[in-house]
């Protein structure tokens, strides 16, 4: 295979991994319908551990990609940064401010320029989310939404465009990995977890499947292997797997990410950190 073939196959992958929402159909009324009804009845644990993560806590990863025909050896595709810069107010509600940022390097950001930025607005107390915002910006796509979560009456709301029946205590993309970090988990546990992606429901299961020694540039550390899948059956298309490695301590800090699709795989491994105060209180 030659270098431009490569580098084509390269940028088709990293868009699959950088795109998690651009233009597409949003949820069917009756699929919104099937996922609520899915979790009807069903516990979903309350946090256990409020001082899990804290103000200015900040996890860099480098983001690598495994193809074939590109060689054994990983390519760094980016970085994506996890953060909790302070605590805000939204709409009367004390909030962690958490924030995601993703953005590719070296010579696949030359060629596929990706700089992507997630926030969620959570709860300190509850630890469910009020707002979440959404900026893309990759290669010439662009893209930028709100969604504001009315937890009291269950519902997900995006200006002009939908305005729809969700789960109780509903979790959005990025405050459903902080929440999940708050619960007590040992191997053998299965999470239930209600989720919201632009204008769809999706009843998510976390599987802690087992603990293991991980080696990673940030050091070593024990975890727990744990694994989000679709709760139902047939109910979603389900692509890939995904596999998450996070420190077995009561702050169940993420160290690695493995993402298996049918073209290849995705490694995010911890670089670095900065742990975060949790003495604000």
């Amino acid at each position: 295979m030659n270098k431009s073939n490569k580098i084509s196959i390269i940028i088709i992958f990293l868009c699959t991994i950088f795109v998690q929402i651009a233009a597409g159909k949003l949820q069917s009324s009756e699929d919104r319908e099937k996922a609520l009804k899915a979790l009807e009845g069903i516990e979903i644990p309350r946090p256990a551990n409020l001082d899990a993560f804290g103000v200015g806590e900040y996890l860099d990863f480098g983001v690598y990609v495994a193809l074939p025909g590109i060689g054994k050896i990983p390519l760094k595709g980016g970085h994506g940064i996890l953060s909790v810069p302070t605590i805000v107010e939204r709409d009367g509600h004390l909030c962690y401010w958490i924030r995601s940022l993703a953005f590719s390097t070296g010579i696949v950001g030359q060629v596929y320029p990706v700089s992507d930025t997630i926030e969620s607005f959570m709860d300190v107390d509850s630890l469910f989310p009020w707002y979440f915002r959404k900026r893309v910006r990759e290669g010439n796509f662009r893209d930028r939404y709100e969604i504001k979560f009315d937890q009291t009456h269950h519902r997900a709301i995006r200006n002009d465009v939908f305005d729809v029946e969700t789960f109780p205590r509903v979790q959005d993309i990025l405050s459903a990995f902080y929440y999940v970090r708050t619960l007590n988990l040992e191997p053998g546990d299965t999470i239930p977890l209600p989720y919201h992606e632009h204008g769809g429901n999706y009843p998510i299961n976390v599987i802690v499947h087992s603990r293991e020694r991980i080696k990673v540039p940030a050091g070593k550390f024990d975890c727990l292997k744990i694994e989000p899948i679709i709760a139902t059956d047939g109910l979603f298309k389900k692509e890939g797997t995904m596999y998450l490695w996070i420190t077995d301590d009561k702050c169940k800090m993420p160290v690695k990410m493995v993402s298996k699709i049918p073209v290849g795989s995705m490694q995010a491994i911890l670089l670095e950190y900065i742990p975060g105060d949790t003495d604000w209180r």
